[in-house]
């Protein structure tokens, strides 16, 4: 798996949307999804700015495999693994809830920034 697809596939585990990493990255959208289709030669700054943005470090990019991450136990509940993480079903909902509330109070204020831009031409 390539890079890009690698930065896919966290940001999607994490329930981030291209826009809301362009936005964070400084990037057009289009721009940013050159990155995930590996369209694009990623500088190791720009790979850093991504690992803040997603929340790891660089290494748990670079060594990322979708394989490892979901395992089930013999008792049926969901065990998510990211690197030495280990979270159950029910907290792997909290974090994905805080996650879309941070992300719709962002999208709010950047609907609202836009209206106010609107409304004063």
């Amino acid at each position: 798996m390539k890079v890009g697809e690698k930065i896919k596939k966290i940001r999607e585990l994490k329930n981030y949307t291209q826009h809301y990493m362009a936005n964070q990255l400084d990037l057009s959208i289009s721009g940013y999804g050159k990155i995930e289709r590996d369209e694009t030669d990623l500088s190791l700054g720009k790979l850093e700015k991504i690992a803040t943005v997603l929340g790891v470090d660089i290494n748990k990019i670079l060594s990322f495999d979708e394989k490892q991450i979901f395992n089930f136990d013999n008792s049926h509940n969901a065990m998510v693994s990211m690197g030495n993480q280990h979270i159950n079903g029910l907290e792997l909902i909290e974090k994905f809830a805080n996650q879309y509330q941070e992300e719709n109070k962002y999208l709010k204020a950047l609907v609202k920034e836009l209206m106010e831009k609107l409304a004063n031409k």
